[in-house]
């Protein structure tokens, strides 16, 4: 296996076959099967290999373990895992997440970075939210209180001067140097940076749908006879807010596709109710022109609106003065998602389709987007594997379940649902055929080979849309060329996103194949 080292393990001991069960267990928990243990590394996608990683750091019991993002590319199930795993792990753990509900139940002391400066609060979660907003509501009103003071002092100061005797210049003098002090005092005042904290708002009132705002009735689809969906069926009333649940390569992604109208090769119907308005926030954003800047992104959807209205707007998703003028392709991640929230709002729609909204942004962004989806009046359909963000906002779940749609509870259930055996990874199997288990590898090895071709295109596609965008800055007056580019980038945009979906299929045959082996190897 690939994050198992025996060098220094005796065979045929006690210690070997715990470490092997361990090993199996962490593999199991972080989403690789019995197909994958025998992998070369370079078949494997940037997002596994980044698990990859996490396991090989946790075979080994570290005095610290330095953790940057590790719930990026988990599902909510490899996360819960995760989260135990942490949790009864003796060292000591230093890490950097947006993950809330990885916080809450780890740890137990936090350090926040802002303006060069780090405070450090020992407690829970929800108490250092509480300590910190009381330090920066003491701090303010110290500073408030210390620069009245100051005003004050230097007032006296002047009065005092400008009757001309020795004796007011005297106390001029003392009055100075207490002004002086207080002055040295409140440069000792530090206080996080509040101003990158985005600012509160709300969505428009939507315009009211009918009852039934959304039917799915026999869907099927997939390549070939590689099915993500067979025949299943679900409806989303008015004000519904749903959580669509699924482990990776369910089919999550390719049903938000289907249901906006960008897949159209499937079987079943999908009917939109009345009056109904959708809008879509897609991971890769893709709706943004790389040839613009912020602003004017913006500025075609609020024609006629004065420059400093489309200003005020854009600064509400974090995009303070000459940040409007950014380029496109200039944008992060986080940003990129902000900036395409900011459109979609403008559109307003009833209905919000969004998938992975979270991802790329800070906690207080989280946390800000997620008061505004709950105080929504709309419909809202919803993948996201941020756990806290889904149970927060949803009040409805579906969860994808042997290519149909199922109603469950909540997140809890669904995960009880799908509770992945780990333990039994160090059980004995009972055998396939030798002929089934040859037919299974024989598969197994054709959709890996398929994979790595996928992977090999997209990284080159990757590097030509990234070459295309910094070149759409060197062309920016050259209108005849950003044109050029821009067709360039969307068809590498278009291409992705198939090889996107034929990823998604490819991983859920190998879930396939691997409850196969799991189950009857």
């Amino acid at each position: 296996y690939y994050l198992q080292d025996k060098s220094n393990v005796p065979l045929d001991t006690e210690e070997f076959y715990s470490y092997d069960r361990r090993v199996r267990s962490i593999l199991v928990g972080l989403e690789f099967y019995e197909e994958d243990w025998e992998r070369h590394l370079e078949t494997f996608s940037g997002g596994e290999l980044t698990r990859i990683s996490l396991g090989k750091l946790f075979l080994v019991d570290h005095d610290i373990l330095l953790l940057d993002e590790p719930t990026n590319h988990l599902d909510l199930e490899s996360t819960e895992w995760l989260v135990d795993f942490l949790k009864s792990y003796k060292g000591a753990l230093l890490v950097v997440t947006h993950d809330r509900y990885l916080i809450r139940n780890v740890g137990n002391r936090f350090w926040e970075l802002n303006g060069g400066s780090l405070w450090d609060f020992a407690g829970t979660y929800d108490k250092y939210q509480s300590d910190r907003e009381i330090m920066v509501k003491s701090g303010l009103r110290t500073r408030e209180n210390l620069s009245r003071e100051i005003d004050r002092l230097d007032a006296v100061a002047k009065r005092y001067r400008l009757w001309g005797q020795e004796k007011f210049i005297k106390q001029a003098v003392n009055k100075e140097r207490q002004r002086d002090r207080l002055k040295d005092q409140l440069e000792t005042i530090d206080l996080p940076d509040e101003e990158i904290r985005p600012t509160k708002f709300r969505l428009p009132q939507p315009d009211r749908t009918g009852y039934s705002v959304l039917k799915i009735e026999g869907l099927s689809f997939g390549f070939g006879s590689k099915k993500l969906f067979n025949g299943a069926s679900a409806e989303v009333h008015r004000r519904d807010k749903i959580g669509l649940l699924g482990p990776n390569g369910s089919g999550k992604t390719t049903l938000l596709r289907i249901i906006t109208e960008n897949l159209e090769e499937h079987v079943g119907q999908i009917t939109w109710g009345h009056n109904v308005r959708w809008g879509y926030l897609s991971q890769l954003t893709e709706d943004l022109n790389p040839s613009n800047d912020v602003i004017s992104e913006i500025w075609q959807l609020m024609r006629g609106q004065p420059d400093y209205e489309v200003r005020k707007y854009i600064g509400r998703f974090g995009f303070p003065g000459d940040d409007v003028f950014k380029p496109v392709p200039s944008l992060s991640g986080g940003e990129r998602t902000k900036l395409a929230l900011a459109k979609l709002i403008l559109s307003k729609p009833n209905v919000l389709v969004m998938d992975e909204p979270t991802n790329n942004l800070d906690i207080w962004s989280i946390e800000s987007l997620e008061e505004v989806l709950k105080e929504y009046e709309g419909c809202i359909i919803l993948v996201s594997h941020d756990r806290e963000f889904v149970q927060n906002v949803c009040d409805h779940f579906l969860m994808i379940d042997g290519k149909k749609l199922k109603a469950v509870s909540s997140v809890e259930e669904y995960l009880r649902r799908n509770q992945r055996n780990i333990d039994s990874t160090g059980n004995e199997y009972a055998k396939l055929t030798f002929q089934e288990r040859r037919r299974l590898s024989n598969k197994k090895k054709s959709v890996l080979e398929r994979l790595q071709q996928l992977e090999v295109e997209e990284n080159e596609l990757s590097r030509k849309l990234e070459t295309a965008q910094l070149k759409m800055g060197l062309f920016s007056t050259d209108y005849e060329k950003l044109q050029d580019l821009y067709t360039g980038i969307e068809r590498i945009e278009s291409r992705l996103l198939e090889i996107l979906q034929e990823r998604e299929m490819l991983d859920d045959e190998l879930d396939r194949l691997s409850e196969t082996l799991d189950e009857t190897s």
